[in-house]
């Protein structure tokens, strides 16, 4: 029997090493195709089925003008819902909750910008 020699040893290291990475490579590639089938199956959660016994509408031209009827008699009732004022910050006026919240957070993240650096600076990290 004879030994291996030491030029093989070089070249089992890199076979191992090159199917290492391939192994790597396939699990990550495995890890983003069980990310996406996970993905696909939440997003068809929003979609549901027809039923299949569903009832069917009538064909009848009495059927649909009964339903045309009860529309138009409706009607006035949807047009005397309450018309009540909303306090919406967003019209383009300043209020006080806006003022104060934008002195409020500007003064807040400056003072974590300079406590952060007063201590980065202290660690002497920078």
């Amino acid at each position: 029997r004879s030994q291996p020699s030491r030029q093989t040893l070089p070249h089992c290291n890199s076979l191992l090493r090159y199917l290492s990475s391939m192994a790597a490579r396939l699990r990550s590639s495995f890890l983003v195709a069980a990310l996406l089938v996970l993905a696909v199956r939440w997003a068809a959660q929003a979609f549901l089925p027809c039923p299949h016994d569903a009832p069917r509408l009538p064909k009848l031209a009495a059927a649909q003008t009964a339903a045309a009827a009860a529309a138009v008699a409706t009607a006035p009732l949807s047009a005397t819902a309450a018309d009540e004022y909303l306090n919406y910050n967003f019209a383009g006026e300043f209020t006080p909750y806006m003022i104060i919240g934008y002195f409020g957070t500007t003064t807040a993240m400056t003072a974590i910008a300079f406590l952060s650096y007063l201590i980065l600076t202290k660690l002497k990290i920078i």
